[in-house]
């Protein structure tokens, strides 16, 4: 199975992390990156850092570069989609598979996620998701707050594919039509995807362990980089994010016990906030 990937350099935070999870078992990286250093939004990000960062934990040379304008040719939803599919695009002789995990989220066990996409083959589906568990906020450098069930339970989110075969056309960041893997974590009965029945063309009957999901981590950043990635996302939504960003995510240091439906756009998804501590 040849496999391969491709990085949006904008986000520095876990980048390193992010990719020598993967770095070993994939035959080429494509790297993209804005010319301007500009955001989805227009606003600057860190992609000098990041592209630096990536440079230095290359060194069987796997890595292409390739910039573009990604800012400014619609809205960030538009400018992101395009971006993911030209990346996408330009591994279309290179993989059976193309791995498009963000930077901010690591996998533990590659082996796990070569056994999903062997069932994948096996089952004629184009795409793999994956479940994430989401870090909210730093306590520490080694406490977190993470996203929880209702019942205080790991909760799981599947916010797009991690896989998919060359070819397929994005839709919506990195989602895609089509018939796809949907792994579930022993156990998980709550998680709003799992709730859900499922739908036409998706398999649920591969199985992993909680600590085989992703780690992402969506908010678990400096106050100074939350306020850059609330500016810079492809979510952005104008004076909704600034209110969310002050009145939710920066007081939940203290009053997480009490927060529930946190999340900042879709209802239900993220229902409360736990302490973990993480190695």
């Amino acid at each position: 199975m040849r496999l391969a990937a491709y990085v949006l350099a904008a986000d520095p935070t876990w980048i390193e992390k992010s990719v020598a999870a993967y770095y070993d078992h994939v035959a080429e990286i494509v790297v993209s990156y804005d010319d301007d250093g500009l955001g989805w939004t227009g606003s600057r990000v860190s992609s000098d850092e990041a592209l630096a960062r990536l440079r230095a934990i290359d060194p069987a040379g796997k890595m292409r570069f390739v910039g573009g304008n990604h800012h400014s040719l619609a809205t960030a939803p538009v400018n992101e989609l395009q971006q993911r599919q030209e990346a996408l695009d330009s591994l279309a002789d290179a993989a059976d598979w193309v791995l498009q995990i963000d930077t901010d989220e690591v996998l533990p066990d590659v082996d796990v996620l070569t056994a999903a996409l062997q069932h994948a083959d096996a089952h004629g589906l184009q795409i793999v998701e994956w479940p994430m568990r989401v870090l909210y906020r730093q306590l520490s450098p080694r406490d977190f707050l993470v996203v929880t069930g209702k019942d205080g339970r790991g909760s799981f989110e599947y916010p797009g594919p991690i896989a998919v075969r060359p070819g397929v056309v994005l839709n919506d960041a990195r989602r895609a039509d089509g018939p796809f893997l949907r792994p579930v974590v022993d156990g998980d009965d709550t998680s709003l995807q799992v709730v859900r029945p499922p739908v036409d063309g998706e398999d649920r009957s591969f199985r992993i362990r909680e600590d085989q999901t992703i780690l992402h981590n969506s908010w678990a950043r400096s106050p100074a980089v939350v306020l850059r990635k609330v500016r810079s996302w492809g979510h952005y939504a104008g004076w909704r994010s600034w209110r969310y960003y002050a009145g939710t995510w920066l007081p939940s240091k203290y009053l997480w016990r009490w927060q529930r439906d946190l999340h900042p756009f879709s209802d239900g998804l993220w229902p409360r906030l736990a302490k973990v501590t993480l190695d």
